[in-house]
């Protein structure tokens, strides 16, 4: 007869099994199995932590270590090693992929270790196998081969088959990493192998995709596309959100590295619009920008470009995101510290007198209030406020704890209500006690300073601080800094005051972590958005590098043909024409023979400028080889005015140029071709408009040429 117990237990484990292919219907089986039941401690555990599972799978890892720590909480509470176990490890995957690295490791180790007290072989596997894809994840793939070497080493005859494929995956990886490409293809059909026993379709995919990556690195670029072309083709493909786009995305370097660029353009596209995937994510933004070099490489510059734009703004809100995500991480850590501690200072409470418990509230309540300070100048004066009257203190310092610079800097004092100025104090002062606490992370009481001769101390004030306490502010593992206080009276400091402010160090701690961090996310910013700025310029400075002639800052072909472009298809519109002058400098070899090549440079240069200045708003000017140039001219009216136009141009060139201490004199061989008559394209009336040039160059005296004869005396 089955209870309703084992029809909980078997649902969850129905749930665990879809958990990968299908988290939503995990999901919803999960809230159905909540609702058979009115669950106990455990089954409330058991609950959390496969709805935080499904949540990772859905990509939702906030929500999932809400979860994951709320469990951790009543499983430490209670003692259940095994669950405790379990959730660190998911604790350790969602802050995985939230890219705080150093919290995901410290949760595997601990998962680690709880699993290595029991003995439980698979639990073992699984943290090492952890804790190996999280160092290859940040290229310290040495670190990643030992402990996955080690998880391969221990006994894995009780390691779950999807585990030892996950391992054989990671072990391809890190051979394809270091170019053991036959290597890495073995461990990708270990994979495979695993993938196709457990009906793994994920792994399967994963694998495929590893397979082709080693393919086209060797070379082997008509089976890697095949492999891929196989991947792109299997029957759960769809379900694949960013894991598919990396299909898509390594086809596209296949077919590029073939030359096949529209190809790649082709797949590209086609992975970047699949469903599925997140707002942003690194591959979709490595997606763009190769997208945008093939784009380049056919020859689609202006598409290319854009595409390049969207790269760089999704590039930005990728980095927003990641910032974002970071705060919202130590805002949820500090809020789970805060969580913890309360529970630990709800069990102290529980052993001190009623008046002890409502002194510790009320450090608590105000803790609390200390706790949304953002500002680091701020927290000492609160502070000052919560334990001047209470504790008849009379001075309060914060200090930050400098590693790196070798110093403990007061970055807030408040002595008798004033504000001290900061400074700071170097480690090798070994007789200060902040310097003893910031470095043993230690607290120091001393109850009668009176009693030592030739006191100093800090601070504007007169007053002799008799009893002081240095407090260090530890989080994470770490001392970020110190708080200190002072009192005119001898032992101030009861022993139970030295355990309320204990209690109250975290809370400190705390905010002084997100005063820190808000500090640093607001200068990250500001240097974020002045590189964006420079990048920008950057780019602007190369987009017109492409556009234009170095030496005379004027329009190249490139842009030439594009204005040509737009202009012909204008006036095929509007029935207008337009006219293409074609300008040779006579005599310019010979300036560059006599004065040099720097002076030649700069006749061009002022020619250049002459010629711009002397054209209208609606006329473009271009520069198009040695000393060779075009202008094109819109419509006048009556035709006459072109050449009375182009004359003036031409007397503008011989005009004598001044540079240096020299007088030069040029003349130009002009010719001119106009749309429609003479073609419907730059090269046709380049060709025109240059062969009625050179009719004036071999005449040997310079002047204006029309491509047709009847418009020679214009």
């Amino acid at each position: 007869m089955t209870t309703e117990g084992d029809q909980f237990q078997q649902i969850l484990a129905t749930a665990w099994t879809q958990m990968v292919s299908d988290p939503l219907a995990a999901q919803t089986l999960i809230d159905q199995a909540r609702t058979l039941v009115e669950p106990n401690e455990l089954e409330s555990i058991e609950l959390d932590f496969h709805t935080g599972w499904s949540f990772i799978f859905q990509g939702e890892y906030l929500q999932a270590l809400t979860l994951f720590s709320s469990a951790l909480a009543l499983a430490e509470r209670l003692k259940a090693v095994d669950p405790t176990m379990r959730i660190c490890n998911g604790i350790g995957m969602a802050y995985y992929n939230l890219g705080r690295y150093g919290l995901a490791e410290r949760y595997y180790e601990r998962s680690l270790e709880l699993n290595q007290q029991v003995g439980n072989s698979n639990g073992i596997f699984a943290a090492l196998l952890n804790q190996a894809l999280l160092h290859f994840q940040t290229d310290d793939l040495d670190t990643a081969e030992r402990l996955l070497n080690q998880a391969l080493g221990s006994d894995t005859r009780e390691v779950s088959l999807e585990n030892l494929g996950e391992a054989a995956l990671l072990q391809a990886n890190l051979h394809s990493k270091r170019s053991a490409f036959d290597d890495a293809l073995l461990g990708c059909r270990a994979a495979l192998k695993f993938a196709q026993q457990l009906n793994y379709w994920h792994l399967e995919i994963q694998a495929l995709i590893a397979v082709a990556r080693c393919q086209r690195l060797q070379g082997r670029l008509v089976e890697s596309e095949t492999t891929l072309l196989v991947t792109i083709d299997h029957p759960e493909f769809d379900r694949e959100g960013v894991s598919g786009l990396a299909a898509y995305l390594e086809l596209a370097k296949v077919r590029a590295s073939q030359g096949r660029f529209a190809l790649a353009v082709t797949a590209l596209r086609t992975g970047l619009k699949r469903p599925g995937l997140p707002a942003f994510s690194l591959l979709q933004l490595r997606a763009l920008e190769v997208l945008s070099v093939c784009l380049e490489e056919g020859g689609k510059y202006q598409a290319a470009m854009r595409v390049m734009r969207r790269a760089l703004d999704f590039e930005r809100k990728l980095q927003d995101q990641d910032m974002r995500r970071q705060f919202e991480v130590r805002q949820l850590q500090a809020k789970i510290d805060e969580q913890r501690l309360e529970h630990e200072i709800t069990d102290h409470e529980n052993r001190l007198l009623k008046a002890t418990q409502a002194r510790l509230h009320l450090i608590n309540d105000l803790s609390r209030e200390l706790a949304s300070t953002l500002a680091l100048e701020e927290i000492a004066p609160k502070l000052y406020e919560i334990v001047s009257e209470r504790l008849d203190v009379h001075f309060v310092s914060l200090a930050l704890n400098r590693p790196r610079e070798r110093a403990v800097e007061f970055v807030s004092i408040i002595d008798n209500g004033k504000a001290v100025p900061r400074y700071c104090i170097p480690y090798k002062v070994h007789d200060s006690r902040a310097v003893r606490t910031a470095c043993t992370g230690e607290p120091i009481v001393v109850g009668d300073e009176s009693e030592k001769p030739g006191i100093s101390w800090i601070g504007d004030s007169q007053i002799m601080p008799r009893s002081q306490l240095f407090m260090p502010l530890i989080h994470n593992h770490q001392v970020l800094g110190l708080f200190s206080l002072q009192s005119r009276f001898a032992n101030r400091f009861s022993q139970e005051e030295l355990e309320l402010l204990k209690s109250l160090a975290p809370f400190v701690a705390i905010t002084l972590s997100n005063a820190v961090s808000h500090q640093r996310l607001f200068e990250l910013n500001q240097a974020l958005t002045h590189e964006k700025t420079q990048i920008e310029a950057a780019r602007e400075r190369i987009e017109h590098m492409a556009h234009h002639d170095t030496l005379t800052g004027l329009p190249n072909r490139r842009l030439l043909s594009e204005f040509v472009d737009v202009k012909i298809r204008d006036c095929a519109e509007r029935r207008c024409t337009f006219y293409l002058v074609y300008i040779d400098l006579d005599g310019f070899k010979p300036v560059n023979d006599r004065y040099g090549h720097r002076i030649g440079d700069q006749v061009l240069v002022l020619l250049g400028k002459r010629l711009s200045q002397s054209l209208r708003k609606a006329d473009f000017a271009a520069r198009v080889g040695g000393d060779e140039f075009i202008i094109i001219i819109d419509e006048m009216r009556p035709d006459k005015q072109v050449g009375d136009f182009i004359k003036r141009l031409l007397s503008v060139i011989e005009e004598p140029l001044r540079i240096g201490d020299e007088t030069l004199s040029l003349s130009a061989s002009i010719g001119v071709a106009w749309y429609d008559q003479h073609g419907q394209s730059l090269d046709d009336l380049m060709h025109h408009a240059d062969q009625a040039m050179y009719d004036i160059k071999r005449s040997g005296k310079g002047g204006v040429a029309f491509a047709s004869t009847n418009r020679l005396d214009a």
